[in-house]
């Protein structure tokens, strides 16, 4: 049985054919068919309200069949959608039916054959055309999912942060960032030094209240513009750009130390004590610029440093140090 309010678009200039696909079409029990003979007209109509099938004359004074097909399927590329064409034809002949084919049409009818072959023909071509639009808004549908996932994948569902694939990211785009424009990439670390005890003590609900109240804290310590990520379940990154690498010293950095050493975390089981580490890498010109995983692990290597001395470890990016690390001020580049 026909859907009968399934959109149908006749393109045709002869009167005579016009009215007997007419006639076929009503009596087949189909409401929603528009007529016009003019092919560019018909063009206007597709891109204001989609038609599931198009029949259409191959030959007609302004634009033949084949190039409204060609034109109906660019159409439809571009609003990814399907439109079935059935092509009317007085040839008959195999030149003529690859001819329809080559330019896209979906079917090919003999205009000797309309009273007797149209409808069941177009309902085929409905059916076909409700498959493939059905198929194609499953695919929609598909590959929203698939973007949705692609943006959970580079975020930690406990915090809402940025992961690690995220953080490489980040890192990236400042390093690049900093290498056209000029000043420091930075990137500080702050590490939670005594999470593997406390996750022996507590279960992983309160572990997931602790980490989500340690990254409020942080982003409440941090500047709007700089990015706040948990790359490790132990360890929180701060991705941020500085005008000079003079900036990136112990000193600018010392609220946040002082914000989150041996401070204690409220959470359904009470007051929780953290242990933490901070550690600042910084990269410009004078120091080149390594790829976002070495400096990366660059930065990571201070914080053991940070954990035993209990201060601030600062690093300028050197190769040739990478398991060499400093404490204090980044010296001014030469």
């Amino acid at each position: 049985m026909p859907h009968p309010d399934s959109p149908i678009l006749v393109v045709d200039d002869a009167k005579f054919s016009s009215a007997i696909i007419a006639k076929v079409l009503r009596a087949g029990g189909f409401t929603n068919v528009r007529f016009t003979n003019n092919p560019l007209q018909a063009l206007r109509s597709l891109e204001k309200r989609q038609a599931l099938v198009v029949i259409a004359d191959w030959l007609m004074p302004t634009m033949d069949g084949m190039e409204l097909t060609r034109r109906v399927k660019a159409l439809d590329e571009e609003q990814d959608r399907y439109t079935h064409v059935m092509l009317l034809t007085a040839k008959d002949d195999p030149e003529a039916t690859e001819q329809g084919f080559a330019a896209g049409a979906d079917d090919l009818l003999s205009k000797a054959n309309l009273r007797n072959q149209l409808l069941q023909r177009v309902l085929a071509a409905e059916k076909q055309a409700l498959r493939h639009n059905e198929l194609l808004r499953s695919n929609r549908i598909l590959r929203k999912k698939m973007r949705e996932l692609q943006t959970a994948d580079l975020v930690d569902p406990v915090t809402g942060l940025g992961n690690e694939k995220f953080t490489q990211e980040r890192i990236s785009a400042l390093l690049r960032y900093t290498e056209a424009r000029g000043g420091a990439s930075c990137v500080l670390l702050v590490g939670i030094h005594n999470l593997d005890v406390i996750e022996q003590q507590y279960e992983s609900t309160v572990i997931d209240e602790l980490t989500s109240g340690i990254s409020a804290k942080i982003r409440n310590l941090v500047r709007p513009l700089d990015v706040v990520t948990h790359p490790e379940k132990n360890v929180f990154a701060v991705v941020m750009h500085q005008d000079t690498i003079g900036n990136c010293t112990s000193q600018s950095f010392k609220r946040i130390f002082d914000s989150l050493y041996m401070h204690s975390f409220k959470t359904s089981e009470g007051y929780i004590p953290v242990v933490v580490g901070v550690t600042i890498a910084a990269a410009d010109a004078s120091t080149g610029f390594p790829s976002p995983r070495i400096f990366y692990s660059f930065a990571k290597q201070g914080l053991s440093e940070s954990y035993s001395t209990g201060v601030i470890s600062v690093q300028a990016f050197d190769p040739d140090r990478l398991g060499a690390l400093t404490n204090g001020t980044v010296p001014e580049p030469s």
